[in-house]
């Protein structure tokens, strides 16, 4: 990436303060459409297609935009990109036909896109990257947390199509950090041919089954989990113990993103990624042995950890760093997808155990090859230099 790699901490902050307000109304999506679809004019069984289009949306257009940012720069594209997540919140409370509303998600993915890699462009050029990368997490993560926190007290005051308003109305300080990011250095050199998706590296290959596994079969099981492993409990127990782990794992995003960061510009980021994804594989193996609570921790702590620096690790072997972000995030989010699908495949199947063996013992082999061997991998854990 050219341009100063002195840019202030502020910068990236400012990035990420901007998506993290972006993000509100799509957050209060979540809990509020699966029960309220009918206030809001659509079918229940558009619910899902609601919810994941605007991942399906990125998928595709993580790619695009390299070019836009490489043509117009990081700014200007992360001011436009605010400006339609306001847009496609208010609109939430307007839309009352399927149609508008998957207009307003599809409009919600490719501002979210936009922001995310422009987030992450800003972070990359800080010398401390992998702080810059930790803690841009963190912020985001703040965002939809803070949204979720107040769902319950707008549910219980306002009704729908006020509440969006409101959440529009609150979303436009991401207008104001994104126009107060800085003009200079901003624009990001253009790969000499069409940037397309390349066959995966070895750490994108990680990032897409981890995704798979971790963003989605055991987000998505993690209830069934408990059910099968503990013949004490009861369905609501388990929601219950799902939704604190899934708590949990949005704390860990916010808390442990920066720490981090923080260490991995003291031993490197390779050596971060590759550590924590081995603790998430440990953590994964204790699920599939019973412990679910034990192997979520392990999990949810050092995979936060993990998908915080794995952007600043893609731009290793790339000569083109929004590129590489992109080119990763694109893994991330088809994973993701996948995994959520099977996810809900597996719910009521016999088969939900030897899937997360076998994605387990893939992710361990995978990890295994991008290391190199496992005499390495075990002098890894004794280098600290």
């Amino acid at each position: 990436m050219s341009g100063s790699k002195g840019t202030g901490l502020k910068a990236s902050a400012f990035a990420a303060l901007a998506l993290a307000f972006a993000s509100f109304g799509d957050a209060f999506l979540y809990p509020f459409l699966p029960v309220n679809f009918e206030s809001v004019g659509v079918h229940v069984i558009w619910v899902g297609l609601l919810l994941s289009i605007n991942r399906l949306v990125r998928i595709i257009s993580n790619t695009m935009l390299v070019h836009a940012f490489a043509k117009y720069g990081l700014r200007s594209i992360m001011i436009l990109a605010a400006t339609l997540a306001v847009i496609s919140t208010l609109g939430y409370g307007f839309a009352t036909s399927l149609v508008a509303w998957l207009l307003l998600r599809v409009l919600w993915g490719l501002s979210f896109s936009a922001m995310r890699i422009g987030t992450l462009g800003y972070a990359l050029h800080h010398p401390r990257q992998g702080f810059a990368l930790g803690l841009s997490r963190s912020i985001q993560e703040a965002g939809p947390m803070l949204s979720l926190l107040m769902a319950p007290i707008l549910l219980s005051h306002f009704e729908s199509r006020i509440i969006f308003y409101l959440l529009a109305l609150l979303s436009l300080p991401a207008l104001y950090f994104a126009i107060k990011l800085p003009i200079e250095n901003d624009k990001t050199r253009a790969s000499a041919n069409k940037w397309i998706l390349h066959w995966p590296s070895t750490l994108n290959t990680l990032t897409f089954f981890s995704a798979i596994v971790i963003d989605g079969i055991i987000v998505v099981v993690l209830g069934v989990l408990f059910l099968q492993y503990r013949d004490d409990i009861s369905l609501i127990t388990a929601t219950t113990l799902a939704a604190f782990y899934l708590g949990y794992r949005r704390i860990c995003l916010v808390i442990l993103s920066p720490a981090g960061g923080w260490i991995a510009d003291k031993i490197g980021l390779d050596r971060v990624f590759n550590l924590s994804m081995l603790f998430v594989v440990i953590g994964l193996v204790i699920i599939v042995c019973g412990w679910i609570g034990t192997g979520a921790v392990i999990v949810f702590m050092f995979y936060s950890m993990n998908a915080a620096i794995t952007p600043g690790s893609a731009t290793k072997t790339h000569s083109h760093s929004l590129a590489a972000v992109a080119e990763n995030a694109t893994w991330r989010d088809l994973g993701a997808a996948i995994g959520t699908l099977l996810g809900g495949v597996l719910i009521s199947s016999s088969y939900l155990n030897p899937v997360l063996i076998m994605t387990t013992f893939a992710l361990g082999l995978l990890l295994l090859i991008h290391i190199g061997t496992a005499q390495k991998a075990l002098k890894l854990l004794y280098s600290w230099k």
